[in-house]
């Protein structure tokens, strides 16, 4: 059961990070910052990257392994930490270019969720 979770979740972050990228790009074509709708979708982003370790953690707990565990954590690690690190990076800001960096990195994500799955 963890198991079907913790790889539905896996999709639902690739897929949520590739709209969040979409979003940014758009937002960032069309001269627009970051507003305060985008952050709340990368918090909840962020949240579902946090539920989506927690599972994978418990069941590492529970014995499960993926086929390169070392690998497999670093990625996730990577996605979970690229959002706070680049809110810390742009201290906030909220202009055109950080909307293009908010862009960037949503992408990254969601290159980094797709290739921890590769891995898994």
């Amino acid at each position: 059961m963890l198991f079907t979770l913790h790889l539905q979740l896996a999709t639902m972050a690739t897929i949520f990070t590739l709209l969040l990228a979409l979003w940014g790009f758009l937002r960032y074509m069309q001269g627009q910052g970051v507003d305060g709708s985008y952050l709340g979708a990368v918090v909840i982003g962020e949240g579902l990257l946090v539920v989506q370790g927690a599972l994978g953690g418990l069941m590492m707990g529970a014995g499960a392994q993926p086929a390169r565990p070392a690998i497999h954590i670093l990625y996730g690690l990577v996605a979970l930490l690229s959002f706070p690190a680049l809110y810390a990076f742009t201290q906030g800001r909220d202009s055109r270019r950080e909307m293009l960096l908010w862009a960037l990195i949503a992408l990254f994500v969601f290159g980094v969720t797709i290739r921890a799955r590769l891995v898994a």
